[in-house]
């Protein structure tokens, strides 16, 4: 579980680099040396540790601390001397001492000063993702900017916004840090050190991708404190067409931090997670772990929960990669579950298997009874073939006992078959007896994406 504790985290890294530079120093108090031997010793240590060598017999003081030392006025720094801070760190060639000094920086960031920071760091910004100051530091600045101050800080980013005409435009790209990257560091911060102010600012969003960007700050900063306040972070986000499919993707993360105490840890923890929704996530993240490593074990362990339409997703994705190999062993296995889970194992399965071998895939599809996994397994068939052979694949989606598959199934084969030949499909289409809005589905046309389909 990670620490809580504030601006100390920032400093971890940097200051790891120090105390391995006075580890691997020379003793010269212990043993002599040649002078050769101790000024090569000497150029390691400074070279480690960043500090100068001092007239007399003591060592001088760290450069970071010099550094800080210029900017501090009766304990802290003025904005206008933020932003020369900044513009100092920029200008450092060496990268350890420049991550020493942003660290001793952040300790020293304040409500007043942190804005000046973030736009001196942003507009200081070069070199793309490898160069000296980048998304990086400006989320950890965000970050610590929210722990100070959170409602300020997401005023202040409102107001540079405004300030700039970008009319809160939220797409993360741009000088850096002008969009989600920031606002959703700042969210993290805050929710942080007060999860429950940081919720409810989250609630007053209206555009639905900002509140989406904002609810993973938010969902990153809690986990910071363990899992318990993110799960019920999760569990009270409001339903919509999507938050299925939502949760799903939060409670990845939550199971993510469980994951980093250890698998057979998450795998006891995934038992005590009762509600579906939240439990669809967690056992499909915990599948995908198991799978990296083994996927008859991952097959084993995920068959357990196959009579819990919450294991369908990991079921989904573990059928998925093993029908490229062996479709028919994978519905030998799916034998084992039932519902949806079922389902879900039928449906990827043929879609492979009518990829590979069509002939062999319709031959054993026609040995199945009704039921709804022979739906699935149909509706998987004919939306493969239906790019060579849309006549017979409209007929096998025909035979789909379900009404709400078969008509599903139906308009995603018209759409392929109206996609390869307009004419053969607008005559089926007129006879189709489909609703006009299904009709409308078939004709409009959609934006696939790069190779995608659109499903």
């Amino acid at each position: 579980m990670k620490n809580s504790t504030f601006i100390p985290l920032f400093s971890l890294t940097a200051f790891a680099a120090f105390g391995l530079g006075w580890f691997v120093r020379s003793d010269s108090a212990s043993a002599p040396q040649n002078s050769s031997g101790s000024e090569s010793a000497d150029r390691k240590s400074r070279f480690m540790t960043g500090s100068r060598p001092s007239g007399g017999g003591g060592r001088a003081a760290l450069p970071e601390s010099e550094f800080i030392s210029k900017y501090l006025i009766n304990g802290s720094i003025s904005g206008e001397d933020m932003t020369s801070a900044i513009k100092e760190i920029s200008n450092t060639n060496d990268p350890l001492l420049r991550q020493k000094m942003f660290a001793a920086l952040l300790e020293n960031l304040t409500s007043e000063n942190a804005r000046s920071a973030f736009l001196a760091l942003r507009e200081g910004r070069r070199g793309g993702p490898f160069g000296r100051g980048g998304e990086d530091q400006i989320r950890l600045l965000a970050n610590a900017w929210g722990r100070i101050d959170g409602a300020g800080a997401v005023a202040a980013l409102k107001e540079i916004a405004s300030e700039e005409g970008e009319n809160d435009r939220d797409d993360g790209r741009g000088r850096g840090g002008r969009g989600s990257g920031a606002l959703s560091g700042v969210l993290a911060g805050w929710a942080t050190v007060d999860g429950a102010a940081a919720s409810a600012y989250l609630g007053g969003i209206e555009d639905e991708r900002e509140q989406r960007g904002a609810a993973f700050g938010v969902l990153q900063g809690m986990l910071v404190n363990g899992v318990d306040e993110a799960m019920g972070f999760v569990r009270n986000l409001p339903d919509s067409e999507d938050s299925a499919r939502t949760k799903g993707f939060y409670m990845a993360m939550v199971t993510d931090e469980m994951l980093e105490q250890g698998l057979d840890q998450a795998k006891t923890w995934v038992d005590t997670v009762k509600e579906p929704e939240l439990r669809t996530g967690a056992l499909a993240r915990v599948t995908m772990e198991i799978m990296n490593e083994d996927r008859a074990e991952a097959a084993e362990w995920i068959a357990q929960f196959g009579d819990e339409d919450a294991a369908a997703p990991a079921v989904n994705r573990l059928a998925d990669d093993w029908a490229n190999e062996d479709p028919k062993a994978v519905m030998d296995w799916a034998e084992n579950l039932s519902g949806k889970s079922k389902a879900e194992a039928y449906e990827e399965a043929m879609q492979s298997w009518a990829r590979q071998d069509p002939a062999a895939a319709g031959e054993y599809l026609s040995t199945l009874k009704e039921s709804p996994e022979r739906d699935a397994a149909v509706g998987g068939y004919a939306t493969r073939v239906s790019r060579e052979d849309p006549g017979s694949a409209m007929e096998w989606a025909k035979t789909i006992n379900d009404q709400g598959v078969r008509e599903e199934t139906m308009v995603d084969v018209a759409r392929d078959w109206y996609r390869n030949d307009k004419t053969a499909a607008e005559e089926w289409i007129a006879s189709s007896g489909l609703s006009e809005e299904a009709v409308e589905s078939i004709t409009t046309r959609r934006d696939y994406g790069r190779g995608g389909r659109g499903r």
